[in-house]
């Protein structure tokens, strides 16, 4: 029985290719608001002492930027997630990998949301609460809004059928 529920390397569902240039997008608004913060330092104390240190803002600024660039599709290409009967698992990660597996019993529900960028692209967040421990909210950024609709609604359909049966097994206190 526990092999029937492991996943195979096909079943999984990936980030679409626009969550990448989502990402991007994100990353550039970023690198403009902190290169114009920057200007306006460089402008308001204009001191030739403060020179290095602008300098190296600056260059630590375009290196953070070349190195995010450039790792986002690593890190679009290393999330996945699979609805499976009995739980719904998320992987993601590069360097720092992070896997959860989230028993359907614990679900308590479901929440889709979705920033400026997100809609501009179709894209949603889908976030799911779980009854207490550490990590009670499992979130998966950036995938299809209707993709997350269509597992917001088939984990919805799974949750009370997991708790349904889990009730069904305790004992009545009298």
């Amino acid at each position: 029985d526990v092999y029937k529920r492991q996943p195979l390397p096909d079943q999984w569902l990936l980030l679409p290719t626009v969550a990448l240039t989502k990402r991007r997008y994100s990353w550039l608004l970023t690198l403009i608001v902190v290169v114009s913060g920057l200007m306006v330092a460089q402008w308001w104390w204009d001191s030739h002492w403060l020179f290095p240190l602008v300098l190296a803002c600056w260059c630590l600024t375009g290196l953070i930027f070349l190195a995010s660039w450039f790792c986002l599709p690593l890190d679009i290409r290393h999330t996945r997630f699979l609805l499976r009967t009995q739980d719904f698992l998320l992987q993601s990660g590069v360097l720092w990998r992070r896997a959860a597996l989230i028993p359907l019993h614990r679900v308590q529900h479901v929440t889709i949301s979705q920033g400026p960028l997100q809609k501009r692209f179709g894209l949603a967040t889908l976030k799911v609460y779980t009854a207490g421990g550490l990590d009670a909210e499992a979130a998966l950024a950036d995938i299809e809004y209707r993709v997350a609709q269509a597992l917001s609604e088939q984990l919805s359909q799974l949750i009370p059928v997991s708790y349904t049966h889990l009730r069904a097994h305790e004992t009545p206190e009298h």
